[in-house]
């Protein structure tokens, strides 16, 4: 049975929904609406409210291509919170944990609503509920309104503004978190894909660095992220395909926002053209507000516990891209840094006779694997770090030539395996789905909890398989498959094919 549920917050009364298993708050603004003045501008805290805020529903996602006009806007800084009964009960300071979708920085939203049903991809009531925790999901802004770099041009426009709205809303976390049952001093920000990207960055944002306390890193490109000349080229690129120039940036405000976030297409093939391995629109390394890389960072005197993994065959999504491309070019792209005779070198390593999917693991390797496995070493000398690969494939995911692809664990880890796209993905494999889904909640709380994914609330400890620290003299990683395992030496064998390389879209002159 459903029924209304409202409490009292420092910025007013909110009205949720209860159920038997605990409560939803959707659609909880956090910072003002980032419309006319506010546009291009970093977030301003939210005000309170007089009346008692209904937030029974979705919040629109932001602004993006392509999208459905009815469920998105510029009106987007909303966050979802997802709490269990035992808050309704008894009241508590439960563990929060703070989730940033994917997308590459141009797609997504915290309902995840556009094509995965009414709840939304993102709707984590199960992990909320099995693992008594609050789990929170965040809105940012995408595109040309979050991560296109115009400041260079106008002081009238701000950068990194999706990763600003990120901050705040972890200001507001712990500001207002306690109302809702959650412990301002036990917050878990965790991200996949863009949002890991995003996750790491927070770890390199200074003012941001006292607001979580650890991290939860799934299938982040860690080096996608731009220099500020790199990033004022594809903006001017950007406004050339508006019809603009520089000097005309104001007039970004008047241009129709379906026709601004149309340009990601042909964006996508401007930077494809000379290679793959990055989004096309980024965060900005510009010295100010994001002062390195994160894929660079020693990460010095972090303090922070990180859970950190990739999936086996993340880049065999982009296979419909690389087909279209002659080998010899397609090689080129991967790595538009090293020399000819290095690509070649990686490719016979590979295979002798290369098909598309060899180009394809080795797109993932260097995107996903590799820097995962340098953050390991960089945060594992001081803190302790976990580290997974996620190998589960459905037989429909092998048929398809998917495998263990990106975004192949968030069904699985969110319980959410309706079907996508009018395809029943997971028929036949459904119960070892669920049942991998299930101890990964498993993992993922306890980390919430305790820093450690072995050990829950009162520190019980669990009894699913142990999952070891990486350290330094031993890589163990743990394998979610339909029967888990783990094992030391995580992706050594990349060393020697690559020859010791840990990086191919940055560089240590950055």
């Amino acid at each position: 049975m459903i029924k209304e549920l409202v409490i009292k917050t420092p910025l007013g009364d909110v009205k949720g929904t209860q159920t038997n298993n605990g409560g939803m708050f959707l659609g909880v603004p956090y910072a003002e609406k980032p419309i006319g003045n506010l546009q291009f501008k970093a977030p301003v805290k939210k005000n309170s409210w007089p009346d008692v805020l209904d937030c029974t529903h979705l919040p629109k996602d932001p602004i993006q291509h392509p999208m459905n006009p009815l469920t998105c806007s510029e009106d987007c800084l909303y966050l979802n919170i997802y709490i269990p009964s035992s808050v309704l009960a008894y009241g508590g300071s439960l563990p929060v944990m703070v989730w940033l979708y994917g997308g590459s920085y141009v797609h997504g939203g915290c309902s995840g609503s556009f094509k995965h049903g009414k709840d939304g991809l993102y709707d984590a009531r199960k992990l909320a509920y099995e693992g008594n925790c609050i789990v929170v999901t965040v809105n940012y802004r995408l595109g040309a309104y979050g991560f296109l770099y115009l400041s260079e041009f106008s002081s009238d426009f701000e950068s990194n503004l999706g990763l600003k709205d990120c901050e705040m809303a972890l200001r507001w976390i712990q500001e207002n978190i306690s109302s809702y049952g959650g412990n301002p001093d036990n917050v878990t920000l965790w991200g996949q894909s863009a949002g890991g990207a995003l996750t790491m960055a927070m770890m390199c944002v200074e003012s941001a660095k006292d607001l979580f306390h650890k991290a939860i890193v799934q299938s982040a490109c860690m080096e996608s992220f731009y220099t500020k000349e790199q990033a004022k080229e594809v903006a001017t690129e950007y406004l050339s395909r508006l019809g603009l120039t520089p000097d005309q940036v104001e007039l970004i405000r008047t241009v129709d926002y379906m026709k601004l976030t149309r340009q990601i297409e042909g964006m996508d093939d401007y930077v494809r053209k000379t290679k793959f391995g990055i989004c096309t629109i980024n965060p900005v390394v510009d010295g100010e507000y994001l002062k390195e890389f994160p894929s660079l960072s020693k990460f010095e005197e972090l303090g922070k516990p990180l859970l950190i993994g990739s999936n086996r065959d993340e880049a065999h999504v982009f296979a419909k891209v690389m087909k279209k491309i002659d080998g010899k070019e397609c090689l080129k792209r991967i790595f538009p840094y090293k020399t000819e005779e290095y690509r070649n070198r990686v490719l016979e390593r590979h295979s002798l006779k290369p098909k598309v999917v060899d180009y394809c693991d080795i797109a993932g390797e260097i995107m996903y694997h590799i820097p995962k496995v340098r953050v390991a070493q960089a945060i594992s000398k001081q803190n302790p770090v976990y580290v997974y690969r996620f190998d589960y494939a459905p037989w429909l995911f092998r048929l398809k030539g998917f495998g263990a692809c990106h975004v192949a664990e968030m069904p699985l880890l969110f319980d959410n395996m309706h079907p996508w796209f009018s395809m029943p993905l997971y028929f036949g494999d459904s119960t070892n789905a669920s049942n991998i889904g299930k101890r990964m909640r498993h993992y993922w709380t306890n980390f919430a909890w305790t820093s450690n994914p072995n050990v829950g609330p009162k520190n019980e400890v669990s009894d699913l398989l142990e999952w070891l620290p990486y350290t330094e003299d031993n890589r163990n990683y743990m394998v979610f498959d339909k029967k888990d395992e783990a094992k030391v030496g995580v992706d050594d064998r990349l060393e020697e094919i690559f020859e010791g390389e840990t990086h191919f879209f940055v560089t240590n002159n950055q």
